[in-house]
């Protein structure tokens, strides 16, 4: 049965988004243990004109493939955040599920009005917006992140 607002149906998911304490250390166990590596690793600095909602922050990112998902692991570095207030409460896990979408306005409407709350969101170096939704109930964090113009995730690594 559909909702007034109308089902969402997702795309393949692009990443599993994890919060750890030390992405160092977190990364030189994955890759032995799992197999997950190479690791791109970067600091992200989300600057306030950059964000749709939330707050300023400094974050260490590393980023690898298994199989067809991304992996993304979030370390927070620097200021007031969802990461931080997750790894404060809950500790080191699974943060957040993410999709590619081509239709991110839409998505994002249907999915405020089915109740869901915008969390934080910005808008990435190559000008594309994303954005982390509660998902309740149940908790679940999902991103919405825009598909790049070619049609791709825009989140993906360099080969």
């Amino acid at each position: 049965m559909s909702s007034d607002t109308g089902d969402i149906v997702l795309p393949p998911l692009s990443h599993i988004g994890f919060v750890v304490e030390d992405i160092e250390n977190t990364t030189k166990l994955l890759s032995p243990v799992l197999g997950i590596g190479p690791w791109e690793i970067f600091e992200a600095k989300l600057k306030k004109e950059e964000m749709l909602e939330g707050e300023p922050c400094t974050l260490n990112v590393a980023r690898s493939s298994l199989g067809s998902i991304l992996i993304e692991l979030i370390q927070t570095v620097e200021g007031k955040s969802v990461w931080a207030e997750f790894l404060e409460t809950k500790g080191e896990g699974i943060h957040h599920i993410a999709y590619s979408v081509s239709n991110w306005d839409d998505r994002a409407s249907k999915i405020k009005q089915q109740g869901c709350t915008m969390l934080i969101g910005g808008i990435a170096p190559n000008g594309k917006r994303w954005a982390y939704f509660r998902v309740n109930p149940g908790g679940i964090i999902v991103e919405f992140e825009e598909m790049s113009d070619e049609g791709k995730p825009t989140l993906t690594l360099e080969s």
